[in-house]
């Protein structure tokens, strides 16, 4: 993963559509429609206990924890925030195809506005370096925290996913991905590289917890003030 910015344009992104209109179950199914993997794993309330595990895992990549520091809402109105983000991921997953690639424009253009410059040095990324919202390694961290998470919670409060189920989820989880705006090519080819990038990603410099993240995942996990976040959590 480079610091070099490497954004997604809007052209890039209709491109993509095409893989994503190629493989949807249909107009009306969406997507994945309802024998999905990822439907079957996404529709258990439980995920949402990983909200902030992924957010968490989030905020140690210095672009994300920047980012959110500088343009996001997540402590001023935190549960308007985790409506909106849920909102925008359940509408990719369940709703009709044609709903799917609006929230995925809405998406792109609200990260298309989201860029400044890091105010300290963080891993390989410099003070005064830029940051871009709409920056593919970027952009692919915070939907892997998403992936990862979903699955460690999933497989803990109920039975484990075997071999060929999660790389079925892994498989739907791509075109996920490219709602988000991610090419294929630029994702990990299956689940055991995914598993690999993650750990890589995980054991590197490219995480470096700074200044931003720390006081964010501090407030983050005194629920901002406002939300009575239990001991447990």
């Amino acid at each position: 993963m480079s610091a070099t910015p490497s954004t997604v344009a809007a052209i890039d992104l209709e491109r993509g559509f095409e893989v994503v209109r190629s493989k949807a179950a249909g107009p009306t199914e969406g997507v994945f429609g309802a024998g999905s993997t990822i439907w079957q794993v996404d529709r258990e309330a439980l995920v949402f206990l990983g909200a902030g595990r992924a957010l968490l895992l989030q905020l140690a990549h210095p672009w994300v924890s920047t980012a959110i520091a500088e343009h996001s809402t997540a402590l001023s109105d935190p549960i308007g925030r985790f409506h909106r983000t849920f909102e925008i991921i359940f509408t990719l997953v369940f709703g009709s195809l044609e709903q799917a690639l609006a929230t995925s424009r809405r998406l792109h253009r609200r990260h298309a506005g989201i860029s400044g410059h890091l105010p300290e040095t963080l891993g390989p990324y410099v003070e005064g370096s830029p940051y871009l919202a709409n920056d593919v390694p970027a952009l692919m961290w915070v939907h892997a925290t998403l992936v990862e998470t979903a699955l460690a919670i999933h497989d803990l409060v109920l039975e484990p996913l075997g071999t060929e189920p999660r790389a079925r989820y892994y498989s739907d989880c791509q075109l996920l991905g490219v709602l988000f705006g991610i090419p294929l090519e630029a994702q990990p080819p299956d689940w055991p590289a995914f598993a690999r990038y993650f750990e890589a990603m995980v054991l590197s410099e490219e995480l470096t917890v700074g200044a931003a993240a720390r006081e964010l995942g501090k407030r983050v996990l005194a629920g901002a003030g406002r939300v009575p976040i239990p001991r447990w959590y």
